[in-house]
């Protein structure tokens, strides 16, 4: 009895441990599937969670700023349990040419981090997300689903788990320092929108500029009109169509994001009146 007793606990110290119910279970979606995944140390009281969604070829989802059309994804945590804040942050988004547009996401594959503040440490946490997205190719599919993942007051991540959300966080654009941040001016047009120009150093190597106004401006993208080698900039141009009517931009806060193949950077900037 006692070496069947021994041989169980064995067995059982040698199973895979609670550690891989924190990849979460895969949810079919429509031409894409999506699990929740969590890393950290709960008794510090954060955690890194992500929404890894996975689309078929040709399929794509959408940035916070979806371009020309789409839908722009919202996350809903107002289900969870043990969970005070959550920021959630995007990797830089390509951009997409079609009949209907441009358009600003992510095809084959996506984690979304999110940083999670808990109200307690030592408390067991329910991470439940409500999402809304958009999964689109030649028509654009509204998506509603719900995840949910439970994590005890202590846990092991899987290593898959923390790979996947190291890179997730890493993919996200960094801040600009003073010695990168680009040359932004806006010029008034007589009987048009002002045009913002966007001189961006070369040695960032920029494949791809966005800029996001407020949430009731409707803009387009920018297009790159030059690359002066002797200066060492590239230069980006954006018309300011798309504001609301009868009102003014100056004073506005505004977003740029600088899209390159290693690296990419944000910076915060306001219109400012030209004298």
């Amino acid at each position: 009895m006692v070496l069947f007793l021994a041989l169980g606990l064995a067995s059982a110290l040698s199973l895979p441990g609670p550690a891989h119910a924190f990849e979460g279970q895969w949810v079919d979606l429509p031409n894409a599937r999506a699990r929740l995944l969590a890393s950290g140390d709960p008794m510090s009281g954060r955690i890194l969670a992500g929404l890894e969604i996975e689309l078929d070829d040709d399929w794509k989802t959408y940035w916070r700023f979806p371009g020309d059309s789409g839908i722009p994804p919202t996350f809903d945590w107002s289900g969870a349990q043990n969970v005070a804040a959550t920021h959630l942050l995007f990797p830089a988004p390509e951009r997409f040419s079609d009949e209907y547009g441009q358009s600003v996401g992510y095809k084959h594959r996506v984690v979304f981090p999110i940083e999670i503040e808990l109200e307690g440490a030592g408390r067991p946490t329910h991470l439940k997300l409500d999402i809304v997205l958009g999964i689109c190719r030649d028509v654009c599919i509204p998506v509603m689903e719900q995840f949910s993942l439970k994590l005890p007051p202590v846990f092991m991540a899987t290593e898959a788990a923390k790979t996947v959300l190291i890179a997730a966080s890493n993919s996200v654009p960094t801040q600009t320092i003073e010695a990168q941040r680009p040359v932004i001016e806006i010029e008034e047009r007589a009987g048009k929108t002002p045009m913002l120009t966007i001189s961006v150093p070369s040695d960032l190597q920029i494949t791809d500029v966005f800029v996001e106004g407020p949430d009731t401006w409707f803009l387009t993208l920018p297009e790159k009109v030059s690359e002066d080698d002797a200066d060492a900039v590239q230069t980006w141009q954006l018309a300011l169509d798309g504001t609301p009517v009868g009102t003014t931009p100056w004073g506005a806060a505004m977003r740029l994001t600088m899209v390159g193949p290693d690296k990419s950077f944000e910076q915060d900037f306001t219109l400012i009146e030209p004298e």
